[in-house]
């Protein structure tokens, strides 16, 4: 088993922690940076709280801590083969009831925070998952106290920098499809470089390729995106011709 880092001040011992601002907004959540302490050592980390999706007035939002709504739009396309046990539970979330808004928002939490246990298992470069909160999730922050790692898109990259991180993108690509899952939200915006690395974030509309029909699709759409990224960027990839191997990975599933 891949091992616990050794930098994370663990639960099992008396720490602090104290919230030092908002990192980034997204359409369905917010990161803001914690500081956890104990004794004469610290971690920075990184709490991503979602918002409710039963509050939209400004007013409630702010005092939530939140800066504005959740603009998530079309989830139920990636929610494709995600049950809930009890059928009261499904009615719900089917008609969009305030419960089932509530059932819903947990499952993203849920759901992301198992994806991140089961690819940082096998591999793949995603930030350390601490654990559950109440409203969201805590994680590896990637960055330092003087900044967050910029997203793929935003870094400033020589050719020989853009030629690594194609080759560790692809390499993340292939464990993720082995493990299973699709991103199915992938791009350069998804992506952080730090310190010569590609980090890959933002999982909690990833799909089960065995459960959901339109896993490929989203597959194809995630190869497409990056290809034509690193493409324009002077580092051939072939859109086709990757997506045809990964799909060969997920049949060996």
């Amino acid at each position: 088993m891949r091992p616990q880092p050794d930098w994370l001040i663990t639960e099992d011992v008396d720490y602090a922690e104290f919230d030092l601002g908002p990192l980034k907004t997204g359409k369905e959540a917010e990161v803001f940076l914690v500081e956890r302490t104990h004794e004469d050592r610290s971690c920075l980390l990184a709490h991503k709280r979602y918002r409710p999706r039963s509050v939209t007035h400004k007013g409630e939002l702010e005092a939530l801590g939140f800066q504005r709504a959740n603009a998530f739009m079309n989830d139920r396309s990636y929610r494709d083969g995600r049950t809930f046990a009890k059928s009261r539970d499904r009615r719900a979330a089917e008609r969009a009831t305030k419960y089932g808004k509530r059932l819903l928002a947990d499952g993203w939490t849920g759901h992301e925070l198992d994806v991140m246990r089961r690819l940082w298992e096998v591999g793949v470069n995603v930030p350390y998952p601490v654990g559950e909160r109440d409203d969201g999730l805590l994680m590896q922050f990637v960055g330092d106290r003087g900044a967050a790692a910029p997203r793929l898109a935003q870094a400033r990259l020589d050719s020989a920098d853009l030629a690594l991180a194609a080759t560790q993108m692809l390499a993340n690509l292939r464990l993720i499809v082995g493990a299973g899952f699709v991103h199915a939200d992938l791009s350069a915006y998804n992506l952080l470089w730090w310190h010569g690395e590609i980090w890959v974030i933002d999982l909690p509309q990833t799909v089960d390729i065995a459960i959901n029909p339109q896993a490929l699709d989203f597959l194809q759409r995630d190869v497409t995106n990056v290809a034509t990224w690193f493409s324009r960027r002077g580092v051939a990839m072939a859109a086709d011709d990757l997506f045809a191997e990964l799909v060969t990975i997920a049949c060996a599933l």
